[in-house]
């Protein structure tokens, strides 16, 4: 029956359609959430195992995209073939939620047959890249295949064989797209940090069964034609414009892929390397590849010729990533005035990341996204399922090759800067031959718009800064800094930097990838000088030591000053001992010391594959904060350092009090502690430091000392005031027992759940020294409880002992005063308390060293408010707690000169002389 000439049952069986449509849509939107969330998931699970190089994590990536290509050709092919696409994509979503759930149980039992394998290759990195890509496809391949395959099925539903397959398809994928960008999200900043990585496979396992039983019950019963091997021939000219549409999708990825790890490493040196801000990025790009989906779906069905629309895409793609170089150039300006804005608070910066990535990455990510619609609606050979198949295929492939290509290429050899150029021209490249190739057009307007493009390319490669690269790393150097060294690798970006008065091989920061490793200050040295000597204090003869993280090397030169038989130093990235010799002074010239054997290796992995047994392992892993080095903190990578030790070895860890917080220093020392069945700690300016061992730990003074007063040692540990054996052996802070009082209650770091990860990122911009000085005051000891029997030197043991009662109560008092210099305010006086330890001891050199620091502060405001009676009053004060410290005397003297004091300041001078000064001129006005 007809009303007003409409058919009912067709108006029904049109909103039937619709309602189908829609729920598809949401099924695929899930669908693509749970395969971002897999990415990410099985990504860190096979790095842990694989090791976290460039070129093991390029392998896993490579095979899971791999997988997803084959899938894709083998799902166009299934989809032309099948009356049920529905009902093989939910078969496909179920089963892929199965082998994630598998995925768990099966990669922690293999971890043990993983290492041996690995092991067998440890000394060939060619082969052990083959066996990781090799070990990478068996976890991955079917999972990986399975996904790909789903998008050719469900264009075989949506699309059929009508001619606005195009936007249908477009559609299709922006919702999947969208859906990536809900799983980033989601895994980023929730799943992952409230669950962990298990619990979150269980929740994305979860939504693939709920999609599987969702399309079941939408397809069942439904029956698309059937695919006709009768499909007429396609004449040769087609066949050629498809081919050329197939080899520029693949380019197009290629371009797209490398653009990513480009654009990736530009903002990690910006926003820091931290797993929020890879989110981020990420979302960033997946949103520009969404909306560019959308629209180009749109615009694909109200256009004639969609291979031109597809080449201008292409084009404007290739010269909008030039066109916003300069806003990358821009960023570290604009981001550092954003974050004030928001009072340095962390959902205010996570906004401004947002905002800057967006800026920076929509309008190429756009008009990439666009192109996939275009492409569907312009190639045709055979039926939608299969042409869909080998474009997707296509473009992941080529995203293979540009994205190895992107890290071991184009940024070492060419730089990130000219690297975006290049491939940038070749995108322009790429559209214009499409444009060529396009009909129904004449060749004078196919060359307008050539020479157009051309035109504000050129445009756009001339207004573009110097080198965006060079601008971004020098954009987070202290404003008075020179860059001494800059080299873009494929581990990233190393960069040396000092004040531009420096003089000296000293005074010299280490960055990488925007993030200050290691200084070569007074207080950076002395740090990395206990560390190199701690090992030596206890009562081991160790001949065998690793270190892991080399850095400039200062803490592995360090420790070579003692008569090792060899020491294997881990460093992940070449390019890192490369710029070792700028800090040969501090690092004792250790790249030429033939005891120190070195290897460029993740170091957890180098650990996993290597079957020595060393006498001291010890490492400095990056700041927790960023992304991958909560793996140096868990309670598995402890029990691997416990697996590879000697009897009786140690394990020394470094964890730095700036930037944790009080709970998360209280869970890595918890982790720590509930491994090794010894430990202590020790602290040095506001570093902890963790011994761990499986037997009980002394310490012989007699022998302590004796190694302490080695020449080379005794000469390295004078120049950063630690040469008085007595300031080395009262940084102990607590032994095993305190500890354990200590860390009651602590959360324990496991490779499933690395929640410091996801919570350090918040902290580093407070400053909660002070509250964790506070929980650690309690349980601070003397060391005379770890001396051994024979408890002091022999050559006077009462001395030595008086000496270290003195220096600890010295030292009680320095922590109290550390406590409020670090409370961010010179208000509550700290100074009081350095100067009540010098009361107690006058060479604590601690208290000597912060007492001078808190006096030039003072100078220098005193200067800038030209009030320089206050100044002098400031320096006199010190003096009368510290009246040796040649520093203060030269800075006394100084203030005299510049109030044309002459007497005084001559005197001054005089007795800065006298006490063995040699600055030049106080040799001169001290006439």
């Amino acid at each position: 029956m007809l009303i007003l000439g409409i058919n009912p049952l067709d108006v029904a069986a049109a909103i039937r359609r619709r309602r189908q449509a829609a729920c598809v849509a949401v099924l695929f939107l899930i669908s693509g959430a749970t395969g971002l969330v897999y990415q990410v998931i099985w990504t860190r699970k096979l790095v842990l195992l694989f090791g976290t190089t460039a070129h093991a994590v390029s392998a896993v990536l490579a095979v899971y995209f791999v997988g997803l290509a084959l899938g894709s050709l083998w799902g166009g092919r299934l989809a032309d073939r099948t009356r049920v696409p529905l009902l093989w994509y939910g078969l496909f979503e179920m089963a892929i939620g199965a082998w994630a759930a598998g995925f768990l149980a099966f990669s922690e039992w293999s971890e043990s047959i993983i290492a041996s394998l690995l092991q067998s290759v440890a000394m060939a990195p060619h082969a052990g890249i083959a066996l990781r890509a090799g070990l990478a496809l068996a976890f991955l391949a079917i999972p990986t295949t399975l996904m790909g395959a789903t998008l050719p099925l469900l264009a075989r539903y949506a699309a059929g064989d009508e001619p606005t397959r195009g936007m249908r398809i477009g559609a299709l994928y922006s919702i999947n797209t969208l859906g990536a960008v809900a799983g980033c999200a989601a895994a980023g900043f929730w799943l992952l940090p409230r669950f962990g990585y298990s619990g979150a496979t269980w929740i994305a396992a979860g939504g693939n069964g709920l999609v599987g039983l969702g399309a079941f019950w939408l397809g069942w019963g439904m029956l698309l034609p059937g695919y006709s091997d009768g499909t007429p021939e396609t004449p040769p000219a087609e066949n050629r414009i498809s081919r050329y549409i197939l080899a520029a999708f693949a380019l197009s990825g290629g371009c797209a892929l490398a653009l990513e790890v480009i654009w990736t490493r530009l903002l990690t040196v910006v926003f820091l390397g931290t797993t929020y801000a890879f989110t981020t990025m990420l979302v960033s790009l997946l949103c520009g590849l969404a909306v560019g989906s959308a629209a180009g779906a749109g615009l694909s069905a109200r256009i004639r010729n969609p291979l031109l629309a597809f080449g201008v895409a292409e084009g404007l793609a290739g010269i909008s990533c030039v066109a916003f170089l300069p806003l990358f150039a821009a960023l570290p300006e604009r981001l550092q005035t954003m974050q004030m804005d928001t009072g340095f608070q962390w959902e205010g910066i996570i906004r401004v990341k947002f905002m800057l990535s967006f800026l920076v990455l929509f309008g190429p990510t756009c008009l990439f996204g666009a192109t996939f619609p275009l492409a569907v609606q312009a190639y045709r050979r055979a039926g939608v399922g299969g042409d869909v198949g080998r474009l997707y295929s296509a473009n992941t492939l080529g995203g293979v090759a540009g994205s190895l290509a992107g890290g071991f290429l184009f940024i070492p050899i060419l730089g990130a800067h000219q690297s975006i150029v290049c491939i940038a021209c070749l995108l322009l490249i790429i559209g214009l031959f499409l444009v060529f190739s396009a009909g129904t057009i004449s060749l004078f307007r196919k060359s307008a718009l050539a020479c157009f493009m051309s035109v504000l390319m050129a445009a756009a490669v001339l207004r573009t800064p110097g080198n965006v690269a060079y601008a971004l790393n020098a954009g987070y150097l202290p404003k008075s800094d020179r860059l001494l060294h800059m080299r873009e690798g494929v581990e990233g970006v190393v960069a040396v930097s000092e004040p531009p008065e420096n003089t000296s091989e000293s005074n010299r920061i280490l960055w990488i990838n925007g993030v200050q490793a290691t200084a070569s200050i007074e207080k950076g040295v002395k740090m990395n000088r206990f560390q190199g000597v701690l090992p030596l204090l206890f009562d081991r003869d160790p001949r065998l030591a690793l270190f892991m993280c080399f850095g400039s090397g200062i803490t592995c030169g360090t420790l070579a000053l003692h008569d090792f038989d060899r020491i294997d130093a881990v460093e992940i990235s070449k390019d890192v001992l490369g710029a070792a010799p700028l800090f040969a002074k501090d690092n004792c010239r250790v790249l030429s010391n033939p005891r120190v054997r070195f290897i460029v290796d993740d170091g957890r992995n180098f650990l996993l594959t290597t079957r020595e047994r060393y006498d001291v392992i010890t490492f400095e892993p990056m700041p927790l904060a960023l992304a991958g080095v909560s793996a140096f903190y868990t309670r598995e990578y402890y029990r691997l350092c416990l697996g590879r030790l000697a009897p009786g070895g140690l394990v020394s860890q470094w964890v730095p009090l700036h930037s944790l917080d009080p709970d998360i220093v209280r869970s890595l020392t918890a982790t720590f502690a509930g491994v090794f069945p010894e430990c202590c700690a020790w602290f040095i300016n506001a570093d902890l430091f963790l011994i761990g061992s499986d037997r009980p730990l002394h310490i012989s003074p007699d022998q302590a000392v004796k190694r302490l007063k080695a020449p080379v040692i005794a000469q390295a540990l004078s120049e950063v005031g630690l040469d008085d054996p007595v300031e080395v052996m009262s940084c102990f802070f607590m032994s095993k027992e305190k500890i354990q009082a200590y860390v009651r209650g602590g959360a324990i770091m496991t490779d499933d759940r690395p929640w410091a990860e996801f919570e350090a990122p918040k902290r580093i911009f407070a400053r909660t020294v002070d509250k964790t000085l506070e929980q650690l005051e309690p349980y601070f000891e003397s060391p005379i409880i770890m001396f051994t029997a024979n408890r002091s030197p022999n050559e006077n043991r009462q001395q030595f002992s008086e000496a270290i009662a003195r220096r600890h109560a010295a030292k009680k008092e320095v922590l109290k005063g550390l406590k409020h210099y670090y409370g961010g305010t010179f208000g509550s006086r700290p100074e009081t308390y350095f100067k009540q330890a010098l009361a107690y001891d006058p060479d604590d050199r601690t208290a000597q060293y912060y007492l001078k620091e808190i006096t030039f502060a003072r100078i220098s405001t005193f200067r800038s408010w030209n009030e320089l009676d206050k100044a002098v009053e400031s320096v006199q004060d010190a003096l009368r707690a510290a009246p040796h410290l040649q520093e203060l005397q030269l800075a006394l003297a100084d203030l005299y000169h510049d109030m044309n004091r002459t007497d005084e300041a001559r005197a001054a001078y005089q007795a800065y002389l006298a006490a063995g000064g040699k600055v030049p001129r106080a040799l001169e006005r001290g006439r």
